[in-house]
């Protein structure tokens, strides 16, 4: 459940964001909401690229191996009284990862998601400005048409440059380090790739095929 106030069309939705809020505006709200966000995670760490590893190979033995070792401690005096495996701090770091393993799922689908919205509003309206491309360069060719050929040849360069792009070869050497991206949302901001053009929508693909003839 979250905290938002309620729809009044649908009690159980939370209130959609005014459609005149700007771009802006709801960025820096987000980015709050983000920064609150972040400072109610316990002893939060930003992700380091360097360190994954062997945290991650450590935490493989949390899952199996601290349960044993606090009944062990607790229950055998010798083990208790050498200190040798903090128990309490053992039963929070489990009791912490039963509870908000499942809030760190629902980010990660929440970023993609988010990101995926985005990008799908770029594809709308890049899909609509590659169609409109393809008119441009027809109806600059007449008489009527002069005034649009200095904005056509804007578009013309940044045409050529995605296509470019597209076709450039793909390099066998390894890619370089990814820089380190600071937020809790790092590791998913640092894993998105590109489409495979095999995966593009007919209708942007019949644009870009329909602008792409005479762009080589």
């Amino acid at each position: 459940m979250t905290d938002q106030p309620g729809n009044p069309d649908n009690p159980g939705a939370p209130t959609p964001t005014p459609a005149d809020v700007s771009p802006e505006t709801l960025a820096a709200k987000l980015t709050a909401l983000l920064d609150q966000f972040e400072s109610l995670v316990p002893g939060f760490q930003p992700h380091e690229a360097s360190d994954i590893r062997r945290v991650a190979a450590a935490a493989r033995f949390g899952n199996d191996l601290i349960q044993p070792m606090i009944t062990a401690v607790t229950s055998f005096a010798p083990a208790a009284e050498r200190k040798v495996f903090d128990a309490d701090r053992g039963k929070l770091a489990v009791q912490a990862d039963d509870a908000l393993r499942p809030v760190a799922h629902r980010l990660s689908a929440l970023l993609d998601g988010f990101a995926f919205t985005l990008d799908n509003n770029l594809a709308v309206s890049g899909t609509e400005a590659l169609q409109a491309y393809a008119w441009a360069k027809h109806f600059a060719k007449s008489p009527e048409g002069a005034g649009l050929r200095p904005y056509l040849a804007i578009m013309q360069r940044a045409v050529r440059k995605t296509i470019n792009l597209r076709k450039a070869p793909v390099s066998k050497a390894a890619p370089p380090a990814t820089p380190p991206v600071q937020g809790f949302l790092a590791p998913n901001l640092a894993s998105r790739h590109t489409t495979p053009d095999d995966d593009l929508p007919d209708d942007f693909r019949n644009a870009l095929d329909a602008v792409s003839e005479d762009e080589d």
